[in-house]
């Protein structure tokens, strides 16, 4: 009975070795892109530095982000404002949501604010993403 089960069992591991592991592909050989709006959107702050930064529990930024998007309308009018809520990554997605999440508060006020200093919604938005060293509320303008 020992005899048997060796061969089988050679077999087997023969049939797995010439078996590619699954890849993106197996399950959508032609996956769908970005579409080209959510690509410019991305690519629109790309590199820059930020206008503003605001470390968490931050309670006085009202002013000094007042004067910073007011010198930026002066320079450019119609310029666009993104408040990006950054956290450091840990690896983990679920710690990593929560991180986030706790920052969105924040940022929606810095962005409240900076809509009640006369830029118009339209012209600002909201992003979060896990990165840098320490989590922050950054502003950049476009």
């Amino acid at each position: 009975m020992r005899s048997m089960r060796r061969p089988l069992s050679l077999g087997f591991a023969l049939v797995l070795a010439a078996c590619a592991p699954p890849g993106r592909q197996s399950f959508a050989p032609s996956p769908a892109g970005a579409d080209t709006q959510t690509i410019a959107a991305a690519d629109a702050f790309k590199n820059r530095v930020p206008l503003v930064s605001i470390l968490p529990g931050t309670q006085d930024f009202a002013g000094p982000l007042s004067a910073a998007v007011a010198q930026a309308l002066a320079i450019k009018p119609g310029a666009a404002f993104q408040v990006l809520a950054e956290a450091p990554g840990t690896g983990h997605p679920d710690q990593d949501a929560q991180a986030l999440a706790a920052l969105a508060p924040e940022a929606k006020a810095v962005a409240d604010a900076i809509i009640a200093d006369g830029v118009p919604a339209a012209r600002v938005s909201l992003g979060a993403k896990t990165a840098g060293l320490n989590p922050v509320i950054l502003v950049y303008v476009k």
